[in-house]
């Protein structure tokens, strides 16, 4: 209850903010609500900034939680699968998010970033040394996700890549990432009842059982093994990934 109490007069501290910002900016409909923390922190709301307005978000989403979102009226959530996105719209006005207008449909956009990614180019090079061609994002009957929801069916779970012929699946380790966004994501709640983060532990550790029970053979990559770039992205040499792919896979190489 005093969690309750002290999450809603925050609510009425950031409102007499929002109120003042939108007065005083009146060139502004709506602003992501980490811009705002500012003027928060300067009201006095919150001691300091966070990680690009985490103290703001950790309050939307206890009132999310305890659908009370609405004791602060500005606020409106843009809601993914994946991750909620805060933004702060003056009142009497609808929040329209920015639309690219391009000749490439979504679709195509996100085949090309698939195509382009390192857990492609490995594959690609794995396709060459083996001399086949991986079944990408390959699922098994058997290999099931938890239950959804409603309580009525299990997704497949997807593997990196199925070579049939050597009865080989390729499967790749999680890339360290720290970034803010990649953490929060993490935390958000699937519908089995954990967080992401620790859902994909769970499936991790089912895809190796059940392939284990299966007798299908599983080799795990680790991105760590490769050079990479400031950015955490393979640098790909592609003479020195060779040669180091040709040990991973070296009892399955003719």
């Amino acid at each position: 209850m005093d969690n309750n109490r002290n999450t809603e007069d925050k609510a009425t501290q950031i409102n007499k903010v929002i109120d003042n910002y939108f007065n005083t900016n009146t060139d502004k409909n709506w602003i992501p609500a980490k811009e705002i923390m500012s003027d928060l922190v300067k009201a006095g709301v919150f001691t300091k900034d966070q990680k690009k307005g985490l103290p703001l978000r950790k309050v939307l989403r206890a009132l999310d939680k305890d659908n009370l979102l609405n004791t602060i009226p500005s606020v409106h959530a843009e809601r993914t699968e994946t991750a909620i996105y805060w933004y702060i719209v003056r009142a009497g006005v609808t929040y329209t998010p920015i639309e690219t207008t391009d000749s490439v449909s979504k679709k195509e956009r996100a085949k090309a970033v698939r195509e382009n990614s390192d857990e492609f180019y490995i594959i690609n090079l794995c396709d060459e040394l083996l001399k086949a061609k991986a079944s990408r994002k390959h699922t098994f009957p058997f290999l099931l996700g938890d239950m959804h929801k409603r309580g009525k069916i299990r997704t497949k779970l997807p593997l990196a890549a199925f070579y049939e012929d050597a009865n080989l699946v390729i499967e790749f380790l999680e890339k360290e990432n720290t970034t803010e966004a990649y953490l929060e994501k993490l935390q958000v709640i699937t519908s089995s009842g954990i967080t992401r983060g620790e859902q994909i532990i769970r499936y991790n550790k089912r895809r190796r059982d059940v392939l284990e029970k299966k007798n299908i053979n599983l080799i795990e990559i680790d991105y760590s093994l490769f050079e990479n770039d400031a950015k955490n992205n393979l640098s790909r040499t592609k003479d020195k990934d060779v040669s180091l792919i040709k040990n991973i896979l070296k009892q399955y190489l003719k």
